[in-house]
């Protein structure tokens, strides 16, 4: 009887796609070469990253953002202006009101409101009065470069003659008594209108307090209109 030899087994072999197979040093050998390639390649292995200087970065995108600023909105501010109120003898006469608002235009709607409304129970009693006639409404409606425009409407029963000039004299100096407007333009219900001057002349040019300070001193009185000189003496 032949016997037949012991048949080694022989070690399994790893392997690789497509059916390869590879002895335990060549796989020991391409692990290594992977580890080069990759270092080759910069890919860090481990340790500390390397910083890029920011001059480098296109663009600029590793500067930081800058810090995002707010603009607060402006504080109202306490405003002494004044209104102009008929004196007893037909002098306008100057009343301080304490108004408020962020801007000029702000506080003129505030103090054209007071003016509005008219003297308070004091002033009255102080014989001060308003030619502006009653439910009379003032109001803002443009203001640029120093000038504001005042619409006049509300009321029907519109003052005419020095009536009249003291009404538009009021709402002038007034105005004109905040910081920040020099001069005025009236309109009525939205149009734009002549206004009368002390002197009774129609202009349609925008009015300042110059125009109407004439109305600020009294009158000439009757005392005090020029009198004709003394006749002199015949020769003796």
């Amino acid at each position: 009887m032949v016997q037949r030899g012991t048949r080694r087994r022989r070690p399994i072999q790893p392997v690789i796609a497509g059916g390869v197979a590879l002895s335990a040093r060549c796989a020991s050998l391409l692990a290594g070469l992977l580890l080069a390639l990759l270092a080759a390649c910069g890919v860090p292995t481990g340790g500390a990253a390397d910083a890029i200087p920011a001059s480098d970065v296109p663009y600029g995108l590793a500067s930081p953002a800058p810090t995002p600023t707010t603009t607060a909105a402006p504080e109202p501010v306490l405003d002494p202006s004044r209104v102009y109120l008929v004196g007893p003898d037909d002098v306008l006469l100057p009343q301080p009101r304490d108004v408020t608002g962020s801007s000029p235009e702000e506080r003129l709607g505030a103090l054209l409101g007071e003016l509005a409304a008219g003297p308070t129970t004091a002033e009255r009693d102080l014989q001060l009065s308003t030619a502006l006639p009653p439910e009379v409404e003032l109001s803002v409606t443009a203001f640029s470069g120093g000038t504001a425009t005042v619409d006049i409407s509300g009321s029907s029963e519109a003052p005419t003659g020095l009536a009249g000039r003291r009404a538009v004299a009021q709402i002038v100096l007034s105005a004109t008594s905040v910081p920040g407007i020099g001069a005025v333009v009236l309109t009525m219900d939205g149009q734009r209108v002549e206004a009368p001057l002390p002197s009774g002349e129609l202009t349609p040019e925008p009015l300042t307090a110059d125009d109407y300070d004439l109305l600020l001193t009294p009158p000439p009185s009757a005392s005090t209109a020029l009198t004709p000189p003394p006749a002199s003496a015949p020769p003796s």
